[in-house]
């Protein structure tokens, strides 16, 4: 499922996510979460978030994050994700590391 994030007819973020197995209950995994720099910190990123878990709820979702990304760190762990590993040379381009993170299932988000 990939959503976007419009204003004024301009995609300014974008999101994605999959679901992983057939069966109940599934788990999820977000691939992808992204906003224009002259639209950050306006919410559009915890709004793209927020349908990526209602999409998932009920289920296991996991995501990577850059290691030196602080607030989409702050912003995952603000909505249940926890860090459970450490990617090593986890981005091929510039080779910077990555912590795994977890949500367990909670349900729908406020």
């Amino acid at each position: 499922r990939y959503i976007a994030a419009r204003s004024e007819g301009v995609l300014v973020g974008y999101a994605g996510i999959s679901r992983l197995g057939r069966m109940r209950p599934y788990d999820y995994e977000i691939h992808t979460i992204g906003v224009d720099p002259e639209f950050q910190g306006q919410g559009i990123g915890r709004r793209l978030l927020d349908d990526l878990l209602h999409f998932a709820s009920g289920g296991t979702v996991f995501l990577e994050v850059r290691t030196d990304n602080e607030p989409a760190i702050a912003l995952y762990e603000s909505v249940g994700f926890v860090n459970i590993g450490l990617r090593k040379r986890y981005y091929r381009a510039s080779g910077a590391d990555a912590y795994t993170m977890q949500r367990l299932p909670q349900g729908d988000p406020k």
